[in-house]
């Protein structure tokens, strides 16, 4: 029988963000939409039985959704499933409510500088510092949290992510930023800068051969990921076995670089859409890259 990947949906409930970061790739979504309560409910009710066990609610910025609160109470409490939400961390006020309720059980909170006056790429946001306490004030009421940040080729930046991180086991997930290219490999100075990583934290490498990721582990905790791009690499086959994305235009969409595939499935029977995207192969391989970076956090 057919199964959701990982057992998951990625689901950006909005396109709007109260950031503007450079390499975003909005989930491949080209203008602002979002998702209801109720669409969102017609998702899962349909697909309930496809092994689903939990949502990473992303956006644009999902904690700007006027619908947050009732999106996050029904997935928890009424399907009884796991709810991540990537994150700016900016509206900390709303994701604590959540918390403190029980309704996320797994916090993604996209950061690139350790002291800069705006956390990422950028031109409005909050400080680095702020969005660290942020971090810690998640981490302290007993939810999963981790980094996500994309190399831009600044070491010393990344290394005082990572011995942050690091101080207070929390673990980083460090991206590849990718041009608009299509290349053999991930890029020279990533493969670098993973290497020094590894060597200048006395980390332990292990490979994931499924996903193809290299993890730094201090003894059994995950310190660090490596996240290269699969995109700039072709490696469609990895990718459709991560997550089945849901833009908030009501896309199914299995790859970031094509409309071509895309169904949307609030049109006609949800349950065949979801199904026959489901079915569909991995075949992207020859199409040229649109966006700057694949951030797939």
């Amino acid at each position: 029988m057919l199964q959701l990947p990982k057992n998951e949906y990625r689901i950006s409930i909005t396109s709007g963000c109260n950031m503007k970061c450079v390499y975003c790739h909005n989930e491949g979504n080209k203008v602002i939409n979002q998702l209801t309560k109720d669409d969102i409910e017609n998702l899962i009710k349909n697909s309930y039985d496809l092994g689903l066990e939990q949502v990473r609610l992303t956006g644009g910025e999902p904690l700007i959704h006027k619908e947050i609160f009732e999106i996050c109470q029904m997935l928890a409490e009424k399907y009884h499933l796991k709810v991540g939400i990537n994150t700016n961390i900016i509206e900390i006020d709303k994701l604590m409510y959540m918390i403190e309720k029980g309704w996320i059980y797994r916090v993604v909170v996209g950061l690139d500088y350790y002291d800069a006056p705006i956390s990422k790429q950028s031109p409005v946001g909050i400080s680095s510092k702020q969005v660290l306490e942020n971090i810690l004030r998640v981490k302290n009421a007993g939810v999963n949290v981790t980094i996500s940040t994309v190399y831009d080729g600044d070491y010393n930046n990344l290394y005082n992510l990572v011995n942050w991180a690091n101080k207070n086991q929390i673990r980083i997930k460090i991206l590849e930023e990718v041009k608009n290219e299509v290349a053999d490999s991930p890029d020279k100075e990533y493969l670098n800068m993973k290497q020094r990583i590894l060597k200048d934290f006395n980390l332990t490498s292990r490979y994931d051969e499924k996903f193809k990721e290299y993890h730094g582990m201090q003894g059994d905790f995950t310190a660090v990921t490596f996240f290269h791009s699969h995109c700039r690499i072709r490696e469609c086959d990895v990718c459709k076995k991560m997550h089945l994305r849901v833009t908030s235009s009501g896309m199914l969409k299995q790859c970031i670089q094509s409309d071509d595939d895309d169904i949307d499935y609030r049109v006609g029977n949800i349950r065949e859409n979801i199904l026959k995207s489901l079915n569909r192969p991995a075949n992207f391989n020859v199409k040229p890259a649109r966006y700057i970076n694949t951030q797939v956090i």
